[in-house]
């Protein structure tokens, strides 16, 4: 008996650790929902949307982040099946293509910016930001955000070459090698002007888009300067905040689903205005 206990409590699984990524992605989805409800359900959804202004570059940075390179065949056709939502709402006019797809070609040709960073340094930093300032006019027709989204997923990658580069060079095994003079000494400067200039670009489209008002306009730069400040420090590992388990276990599940949360809501959100017309603003 006393043996079956101990087994027990040996393989008992242990408690999920929230890391700082799991409070990032629950604040983003949180604030997706706030944008969501604003635009299809609110006659005014200013207000609403000041504050769903941080979810999208929240959700492109992290992208640019992650070192993962597998493309999730749902985020394709979960894109395709919001898209062609948001044109049957549109009285199937042609509509940017959901932010999944935009996520998708990301994931794809993240590496090859990343081993083009790493190669060619502040020159191939330099030459992707004029591609995609030059590219804003035509990204926003083709890519939900456009080159907005694009220049946060740049940040992110710059934001994770800067973490690898500073830890590499703390390794005292002499096997790895002096990490790579674009990786390890010229990212920090590089995320910087990174951020700066994603912080520009995106807050400039947001108001040509959506005309806040002096008020609503000084709430967004405040908010997505304070945004962009928490990214610039942004570091993933185990949080310092640890909250109780079954907390821990719902930050988890939403880390792991927050894009097929985002989804889920979204097509919802989508087709209660389409069969309900009258909750429509």
């Amino acid at each position: 008996m006393q043996a079956t206990i101990l087994s027990h409590h040996r393989h008992a699984p242990a408690p999920y650790a929230v890391d700082n990524t799991d409070w990032l992605k629950a604040a983003a989805i949180i604030l997706v929902v706030i944008d969501h409800f604003g635009y299809f359900f609110m006659e005014d959804d200013r207000w609403w949307s000041v504050f769903g202004r941080l979810a999208a570059p929240t959700f492109f940075f992290l992208l640019g982040y992650a070192q993962t390179q597998a493309v999730p065949l749902h985020w394709i056709w979960l894109g395709i099946i919001l898209t062609l939502l948001n044109s049957w709402n549109a009285n199937w006019t042609w509509v940017t293509p959901n932010i999944l797809l935009s996520f998708v070609f990301i994931r794809i040709v993240r590496p090859y910016m990343q081993t083009f960073l790493q190669r060619r340094g502040w020159v191939a930093f330099a030459f992707l930001i004029f591609v995609l300032l030059t590219m804003l006019p035509i990204a926003t027709k083709v890519f939900e955000y456009g080159s907005e989204g694009w220049l946060w997923a740049l940040f992110g990658l710059c934001q994770r070459m800067y973490i690898d580069g500073r830890s590499a060079t703390r390794l005292d095994d002499s096997a790895l090698g002096p990490a790579p003079p674009a990786l390890a000494e010229s990212t920090d400067p590089m995320r910087l002007l990174a951020c700066l200039i994603a912080v520009a670009v995106y807050i400039w489209q947001e108001q040509t888009e959506y005309s806040f008002p002096p008020l609503h306009f000084a709430v967004v730069i405040l908010s997505v300067g304070v945004m962009s400040f928490g990214l610039y420090l942004f570091h993933r590992r185990p949080s310092r905040i640890q909250p109780p388990e079954a907390i821990a276990t719902f930050l988890g599940f939403v880390g792991r689903h927050t894009l097929e949360i985002y989804a889920i809501q979204l097509a919802g959100s989508e087709l209660l205005v389409i069969l309900v017309p009258d909750l429509a603003p």
